[in-house]
């Protein structure tokens, strides 16, 4: 099927039955479905009229712009292998998709494609990450190493791959000249690259690998010409890990971490400035929420997990809407997704809408990954 080809999709709305949050699913043909990875918007514009999903209807992964109101998707690029976190969005409507090692600038309004990067033979390269307006784009790539434990299970061969040390590199392309510039690169597997929403010279990453980091969060500042060093970003102590770290829409960096303590893990939420100052933290009631998202003020944060209590095994069916008071977070349950949590694509990665009002993720309920929208005001 060719770019711009119309599909037709199917809008449902219904009332969670335990909270009674107004639940819409935009897509549900038995493909799988996903929008974008949560370190990008998935809406095109201020509106919540336009989202932007992956999909394998065709066989193979591509990107189509959901015109939710006309129930109507338009394919935007062509299929192929790439995984459905391949890609990154600005509000502007402009998409960054990787098509194998080929990175593509597609303009949604007229849908011109241009191939703006490759990467280069032996390396692999993991999920964009662009400037609100859509001027720069960053990710990183990886030497590609042969494993011996992969099963087929998620994470299977993480601590394989974390071991190995393979060369990576911290790319920043201009989105409208093509120039690279690399920003850092050493032998450690990198990933999770986020670039600052408004300064594309200060980009965040991690060293990935879960629990078997001892320093995940890492910065590097463009304007050191001379000598640059990328720099830790909340340094962990013994028994603590982070993930899941992303751009707020005020440019600071949320992410979560868990303290290993005898009575059991403690799960945290936190906000820091992206030069290390003024770090926030606020204690959660079980498990940490996932993965988490903040609206436009930062006073809301989304999770795809909501316990309630450290004993709480019911939790990660949930979405979660968390507030942070007094060192805490308090968390509400906004409905349910009954997600199986067994492939990445199927994780809910949830998002705010730009006006703050849906949370929009993902599920596999049911068997396909679909993806839904959430009423945040409806509960």
């Amino acid at each position: 099927m060719p770019v711009g080809d119309t599909f037709d999709t199917q809008v449902e709305e219904y009332a969670d039955p335990e909270t009674g949050a107004l639940v819409r699913r935009l897509t549900g043909d038995g493909s799988d479905n996903a929008h974008l990875y949560f370190t990008s918007t998935s809406f095109v514009g201020e509106g919540v009229e336009r989202v932007l999903v992956s999909s394998d209807r065709l066989g193979e992964r591509a990107f189509f712009l959901l015109d939710v109101p006309a129930r109507r998707m338009v394919q935007v690029t062509e299929a192929s292998e790439t995984p459905f976190s391949h890609g990154c969005l600005s509000p502007t409507g402009r998409l960054f998709a990787f098509r194998g090692r080929s990175l593509l600038r597609v303009e949604l309004d007229s849908l011109e494609s241009e191939e703006i990067y490759r990467v280069p033979d032996g390396f692999t390269p993991a999920l964009p990450t662009c400037t609100d307006n859509g001027g720069y784009v960053a990710f990183a790539y990886c030497e590609d190493l042969s494993v011996s434990t992969e099963v087929g299970r998620i994470y299977s061969s993480m601590a394989e791959r974390y071991y190995q040390h393979p060369s990576s590199v911290v790319m920043r392309v201009n989105a409208d000249s093509g120039e690279a510039v690399a920003a850092w690169g050493e032998r450690n597997w990198i990933s999770h690259v986020c670039i600052h929403p408004t300064n594309p010279d200060m980009i965040l990453f991690c060293h990935e690998g879960g629990s078997y980091v001892k320093q995940r969060m890492w910065t590097v500042d463009l304007t050191q010409t001379v000598a640059r060093e990328a720099q830790p970003l909340f340094r962990q102590h013994l028994n603590e890990s982070c993930c899941h770290e992303y751009f707020t829409r005020q440019g600071e960096v949320g992410f979560q971490c868990n303290v290993a303590r005898e009575d059991g893990a403690e799960g945290y939420n936190c906000f820091t400035r992206p030069d290390g100052t003024w770090l926030r933290q606020f204690l959660l009631p079980g498990a940490r929420p996932g993965h988490i998202q903040s609206n436009s003020d930062n006073s809301l944060v989304v999770g795809d997990r909501g316990h309630l209590s450290r004993d709480d095994d019911e939790g990660g069916a949930y979405m979660a809407l968390i507030r942070h008071l007094e060192g805490r977070g308090e968390i509400t349950r906004l409905c349910r997704h009954d997600t199986s949590w067994k492939t990445q694509i199927s994780h809910p990665h949830p998002i705010f809408s730009p006006d703050d009002r849906w949370a929009l993720y993902t599920s596999d309920a049911g068997g396909a990954c679909n993806v839904y929208m959430a009423d945040v005001t409806s509960i």
